[in-house]
Order: structure tokens, then C-alpha cells, then sequence
């Protein structure tokens, strides 16, 4: 689970020069959540906001 300073990150590269050679791609910002398909209540792992979010 991220937090919007990971959003504004990617947004930063993305207006960078080090990403002119990017087209057309989703850019999935979740921390590989999504690649470990793990959700809440899965093996145990539940979801709870940090402090700092």
C-alpha cells in the first residue's frame, strides 16, 4: 500500500528526461501488491494505514 509521495515520484521521473524514451505504458504503483496478489485478509495479512499516511 503506497502513499501519494510514491504517486509524485513516478509523475516527477515520468517529466524527466530520463524518461523520454517511455510510450505508452501503465505504470502500476502499488508497491508489488499486484505481483504477489496478495489482498486483504489473504495468508493473514491484513491492511491498516500507517501513522504516517
Amino acid at each position: 500500500v503506497g502513499n501519494p509521495l510514491d504517486i509524485s515520484n513516478m509523475v516527477l521521473f515520468l517529466a524527466s528526461e530520463k524518461a523520454g524514451f517511455i510510450t505508452g505504458e501503465n505504470v502500476c504503483i502499488d508497491g508489488g501488491m499486484t505481483r504477489q496478489m496478495i489482498y486483504h485478509n489473504d495468508c493473514g495479512w491484513t491492511y491498516s494505514p500507517s501513522k504516517d499516511s
